[in-house]
């Protein structure tokens, strides 16, 4: 074993630049259109809990998790990310109640938008997922265990389906219930379309096959077959160990610098300081919530592994019915009039949209209406 934490060096080499990229992330393209959307399937994989035993070790005692997803944020200033300690355990950042503070003074809509992309962080919701080999998923994915940073709108359409407690009308199913049990799970269908000059993913759902759940790795039989599924298992990634955790002194330094229009330098976590450093004043942050272009991810392919080779890969028709290959009635007409809400919105969007990276997503409208209501809230309050 190497005396060299692996894990810490990815962290502060991801916190020096902002530009680190995760081999195990899956990591949505740039789509170009508002029509035509590049799909993915994905089974979500349930919550990793302590003293398991994954690939990459025993999980320890701190990294268990509650739910199937893990809730973190950064702020963004000159290109790099600074993890939000409100949005990783709801205790206070300083960054966030200035941003508050300022909303609070300012009524103009626009301004308080200026304000919210300035101050407040980019959230995500962590999740581990599976990619069978289904034809709509390209080659390199088939077989794999990614983790994801779901944006808030596909985290609203996976947390509608767990609330759900069966089909409802036969004539038009719905996913329901623990979707990310590996016995009784519905697969998930991604669709990324552009809005602005951001992606959208507001069309994507769990894909209903006929209400029937099934298991995320089948035997010649259609039954679970529980040594793929334990191999999948066991592929999954210790997500509070990729995430990391906000230091309050770094934050508070972050937001008195960012008050007084000083540019921030956090020693680069034990780096040697970044000589191309930007001089850009941190309250011109419209363009300062970027990340690295997508790459093509690469990692280990469970096809290519243990029992999954004596057993070949998973067959499309097993995975789910071929009279339900889209989305149900319903989600189908939510889709078509996003779609045109997408379309429709495109300028507006393009002209409020603080961040230019290529993880842009459809989150900044709606987590700026969150905001919004919660400070109108404590108004009337």
């Amino acid at each position: 074993m190497s005396k060299y934490n692996i894990d810490d060096i990815r962290k502060k080499l991801k916190s020096k630049s902002g530009k680190f990229n995760d081999p195990d992330e899956f990591k949505p393209p740039k789509a170009d259109s508002t029509t035509d959307p590049i799909k993915f399937r994905f089974y979500v994989l349930g919550p990793v809990m302590a003293g398991e035993k994954l690939k990459s070790g025993v999980v320890s005692d701190d990294s268990g998790m509650e739910q199937f997803f893990v809730s973190h944020g950064n702020h963004w200033v000159n290109n790099r990310p600074h993890p939000c300690p409100r949005t990783w355990d709801n205790t206070e950042c300083d960054v966030c109640q200035t941003g508050f503070d300022l909303l609070k003074e300012e009524k103009e809509e626009n301004a308080r938008k200026a304000i919210i992309n300035a101050w407040m962080p980019s959230s995500y919701h962590m999740i581990n997922i599976y990619f069978p080999n289904n034809k709509v998923n390209p080659e390199e994915l088939r077989g794999t265990v990614k983790f994801f940073n779901a944006p808030k709108s596909v985290l609203d359409i996976m947390t509608a389906t767990l609330m759900r407690d069966d089909a409802g009308d036969s004539e038009d199913p719905q996913a329901f219930g623990v979707f990310f049990d590996e016995t009784s799970s519905f697969l998930f269908q991604l669709e990324v379309l552009k809005q602005g000059k951001n992606n959208s993913y507001k069309t994507s759902g769990f894909l209903a096959n006929g209400g029937k759940p099934t298991p995320i790795a089948k035997d010649k039989d259609g039954k679970a077959d529980d040594n793929k599924i334990k191999k999948i298992l066991f592929n999954r990634h210790d997500l509070v160990s990729k995430i990391e955790k906000p230091d309050q002194d770094k934050i508070s330094r972050l937001a008195k610098s960012m008050l007084n229009g000083d540019d921030y330098d956090d020693d680069n976590g034990g780096f040697d300081k970044d000589e191309n450093k930007s001089s850009k004043s941190t309250n011109e942050s419209k363009d300062k919530k970027e990340e690295k272009e997508p790459e093509s991810d690469e990692g280990d392919s469970l096809i290519d592994e243990g029992p999954l080779d004596d057993e070949g890969p998973l067959d499309d028709d097993d995975i789910i019915d071929d009279s339900d290959d889209q989305k149900s009635k319903s989600d189908d007409q939510k889709s078509k009039s996003d779609d045109q809400k997408s379309k429709s919105n495109d300028s507006s969007d393009s002209s409020d949209s603080s961040d230019d990276s290529d993880d842009s997503d459809d989150d900044d409208d709606s987590d700026l209406d969150s905001l919004l209501d919660q400070l109108d809230d404590d108004d009337d309050d």
